[in-house]
């Protein structure tokens, strides 16, 4: 579980604007499928999950980022609201550019109308289970069924579950007269009920260990209340221990460019110290590990520390033990830029777009909402044996929880059974006429050449792998002049007799001179056609308006 680590963390993403409104900048849900995209992304594992179901998917919005794992073949989208669904399924349909350049693994893409609590066949073989902030909006007897039908059924790899930080809510104005975040949930857990949860389901499940992390930080000054999001990542025992194991890398010391000391001085700075990190190339913040007491897993010889219930858990909740790589959250931009928030629950304060802030100017945490209500009225308010996706659901027929909405296959390239010599000459050459094309950039008047860097063609040959010396050879053996200088030396303009181009048909005008081509078209016309028409090129004026009137 120690591999399982993030090293940005979005320590800056939280802020408040000139209303004193609590930001966050990216948004928390795109902080969400940052997290989790990178987690499964890790080089640890990334190459184990091929089948993915996300529960709780509603407008699909992150399918886009699950398709760019690498060894995923089937997804399946899950959720109760079938109208959604249905509205949406057009969003995982295959691009255009999956057509013009398919990729080499198969992939299929199912949406499925089910529910989290039930268990189906259409589960099996699942290697990750995502819930993003779908927990809290269950019924209690519906969530209570959900940890024997993932963990006990479905049995992932890998499990990850998201839901709010209760605690988080005394900085945000606006709140629910329950004080919830949003309309729709039933409840919203605190970091040590979270916690307790998860606990519980390795307590029952005893092949699965948990570890914890938080997603999107509080302002300076409230680190106590934790972050607005709270993660949950399970990993299955037996996974987890056939493994490779990963090779520690040397860490390289960092030096502070403010007191030129390096990082492992004896003085332990007081707060935020900006570095230089040599890796990449950029100045960073880096926040001191504070002193703490010997963990309980340091007293026992480092294993594992382990809860009241003996269930094994690690926590991942600082917000300052690594490193920040400033805007690496924007690798994804191109697809998230698209994604919009519709009517998730950052509308509602926690996300790019809600409401949030102090409520009084002399309360450090604003005013909290005070509301006790006894367990046993908490759990008669939960009670209806659904998924609380809406208020109104519609009856579902009996043994029929999950039923297939679409399915879409995506196209797949064919085999390429060309010589490795011959790949790399074509996809060279293609890239060599790309930029030759680009106008001006390689241009050189002066030799009346097109002078195209080696370098540049091979850094833009992303499909083949192949080293620079092999691209030099290939090219060479195809007869092409490189330079000392690692330059390709094109010819201004192509010398071919065969050439049939339409350029000596131009004139001075840019138009196409076609008269001593091709003769004028005139239409073919009957005889009473022809009587008619000169009998009107006959008439005078005059006769023409009698005839009109």
């Amino acid at each position: 579980m120690e591999n399982i680590t993030l090293a940005p963390n979005f320590i800056n993403s939280c802020f408040y604007d000139e209303n004193n409104k609590i930001r966050f900048d990216p948004p928390v849900y795109e902080q969400r499928y940052w997290t989790i995209i990178h987690l499964l992304e890790l080089d640890y594992w990334k190459d184990s999950f091929k089948k993915i179901v996300e529960f709780g998917c509603a407008e699909m919005k992150f399918f886009r980022l699950l398709r760019t794992l690498p060894a995923v073949e089937k997804i399946l989208e899950v959720d109760i609201d079938e109208r959604l669904l249905r509205q949406c399924k057009n969003l995982v349909q295959p691009l255009l550019t999956d057509h013009l350049s398919p990729p080499v693994k198969p992939l299929t893409v199912e949406v499925w109308r089910g529910n989290i609590a039930e268990p189906h066949e259409c589960l099996d073989g699942t290697d990750v289970v995502i819930g993003i902030e779908i927990i809290e909006h269950l019924h209690q007897p519906v969530l209570d069924k959900v940890p024997e039908n993932v963990f006990g059924f479905v049995r992932p790899k890998v499990a990850l579950f998201s839901t709010p930080n209760a605690e988080y809510n005394v900085l945000f104005d606006g709140l629910l007269a329950n004080g919830f975040r949003h309309d729709d949930h039933k409840f919203e857990w605190t970091r040590a009920e979270f916690e307790a949860w998860a606990e519980s389901i390795c307590q029952r499940y005893p092949d699965y260990r948990v570890k914890y992390f938080g997603i999107g930080p509080a302002p300076a000054g409230s680190e106590a209340i934790g972050c607005v999001s709270q993660l949950a990542v399970f990993v299955r025992r037996d996974f987890i221990d056939a493994l490779p194991p990963v090779v520690a890398t040397e860490q390289r010391p960092v030096a502070n460019v403010l007191s030129d000391q390096p990082a492992n001085a004896t003085t332990t700075p007081s707060g935020p110290q900006a570095v230089y990190d040599p890796n990449i190339g950029e100045v960073v913040l880096v926040k001191p590990a504070q002193p703490t007491e010997p963990s309980a897993e340091a007293a026992a010889g480092g294993e594992p520390a382990t809860s009241a219930t003996g269930a094994v858990v690690e926590h991942c909740f600082s917000i300052g033990d690594d490193v920040v790589a400033e805007e690496r959250w924007r690798e994804y931009g191109d697809v998230i830029d698209d994604l919009d928030n519709g009517d998730s629950d950052d509308e509602y304060g926690y996300g790019g777009g809600g409401a949030g802030g102090y409520g009084d100017d002399d309360d450090e945490f604003g005013s909290a909402i005070e509301m006790h209500i006894p367990d046993e009225e908490a759990r008669a308010m939960r009670t209806r044996n659904d998924s609380g996706n809406f208020e109104e659901e519609e009856p579902i027929e009996p043994d029929r929880e999950y039923w297939l909405i679409s399915s879409e296959v995506y196209p797949v390239a064919l085999p390429d059974d060309r010589p490795r010599e011959q790949r790399i000459r074509e996809a060279a050459e293609y890239q060599v006429r790309r930029l030759r094309n680009f106008g001006e950039d390689f241009l050189a008047p002066e030799q009346d050449r097109y002078l195209v860097p080696l370098s540049a063609v091979h850094n833009c040959m992303g499909m083949e792998v192949a080293s620079l010396e092999e691209v030099r050879q290939v090219l060479i053996r195809a007869e092409y002049q490189i330079g000392a200088d690692d330059v390709i030396v094109l010819p201004l303009e192509d010398d071919d007799e065969d050439d049939d181009s339409d350029e000596g048909r131009i004139d001075d005008y840019g138009e196409y001179e076609m008269d001593d081509q091709y003769p004028a078209w005139e239409p073919e016309e009957d005889e009473a056609t022809t009587k008619a028409r000169q009998g009107v090129t006959g008439m005078t004026l005059e006769d023409c308006d009698e005839t009109w009137d």
